[in-house]
């Protein structure tokens, strides 16, 4: 019954009898329970220092049992502070380790995993090592599963951000997609992209996890890569592949839909500024006003990510949009 709180079996059986029949002195409680005193005193330690039952002053000496709701509830507060310490301390070492981390020897920039469950560890201890942003490539094939992301979802809790790219074939998986509607819902950023190269996940620009055999569902190795030219180089391949691809969003039936490319309207007018015709131009040419060239420019911008309206082309014509 309360093995859960770290209790033995013995101590347990000696706490339920003070509940059940009272207080008793440590001669008194050993022979109700039929057990050696000297057994009854090492429960009757374990009790008074987890808190389950005090003694009164001499003569009497009665070990009194303290009520279950507050024996309990003072043990869970102890364990909480002791789990916050442990915390704490893990925190420190992390730091401490962060700091180390430009000393690290070139064998130790990578590691190999190998087995498909040392794989899950490494992408559960991956999400847990960011402390600002997951990257993510989803790639197939696709592992069955209908559960969620029970660490992606306590992350984002946290502040975490995730950034996930889906390739375009995940939209007919429905157990993933089903998963993805509630990452996004969640707070997930989630874009679409044909093709992907790999999988991929990232957090920060601290640690990377990248197959080592991505054409088979169960991951038998991996590699864990720490900060180096190959990790920067991962980060720079996620954010191409992000810039290119399409927002996703999930609609009322919770589907997941990739947002409209661009409109007929909007690709006529890219395809007028590209070829070199000025605001005033373009828009004399569609019949609106050139603050609208600017305005409907600025929105296309916003929607691919670009920094100037050269690179609005080229993301563009990247796309197939022109």
């Amino acid at each position: 019954m309360l093995g859960s709180t770290g209790l033995g079996s013995d101590d347990e059986a000696t706490y339920l009898d003070l509940i059940r029949r009272g207080a008793a002195s440590l001669v008194d409680l050993a022979a109700r329970i039929g057990r050696p005193l000297q057994e009854v005193q090492r429960a009757v330690d374990v009790l008074l220092s987890e808190g389950f039952v005090h003694r009164t002053p001499p003569p009497a000496e009665l070990i009194v049992p303290v009520p279950p709701e507050l024996a309990v509830e003072q043990l869970i507060l102890r364990q909480e502070e002791e789990f916050d310490r442990i915390r704490k301390a893990a925190y420190r070492l992390a730091a401490e380790a962060t700091r180390q981390s430009g000393a690290r020897r070139t064998e130790e920039l990578i590691e190999i995993v190998s087995g498909e469950t040392a794989v899950g560890l490494a992408f559960d201890r991956v999400q847990r090592t960011a402390r600002n942003e997951m990257r993510e490539l989803v790639a197939p094939p696709y592992v069955a599963s209908a559960e969620v992301n029970s660490t992606q979802l306590a992350r984002q809790g946290a502040g975490v951000t995730y950034r996930v790219v889906y390739d375009s074939s995940a939209l007919g998986d429905a157990v993933l997609a089903a998963s993805a509607v509630s990452h996004v819902r969640a707070g997930e950023q989630a874009r679409i992209a044909d093709e992907l190269p790999t999988k991929l996940a990232i957090a920060d620009r601290e640690l990377a996890l990248l197959p080592l055999d991505w054409a088979t569902p169960a991951q038998d190795a991996a590699l864990l890569v720490h900060p180096c030219s190959l990790l920067d180089a991962l980060v720079a391949l996620f954010e191409t592949v992000w810039n290119r691809a399409s927002p996703l969003s999930v609609t009322e039936s919770d589907k997941l839909e990739a947002e409209e490319a661009m409109s007929a309207e909007d690709r006529h007018l890219l395809s007028l500024l590209v070829a070199g015709l000025t605001d005033d131009a373009a828009g004399a040419r569609l019949g609106i006003s050139r603050r609208t060239v600017a305005r409907r420019v600025q929105q296309l911008m916003e929607q691919t990510h670009s920094r100037s309206r050269l690179q609005l082309g080229w993301h563009a014509r990247d796309r197939g949009w022109l």
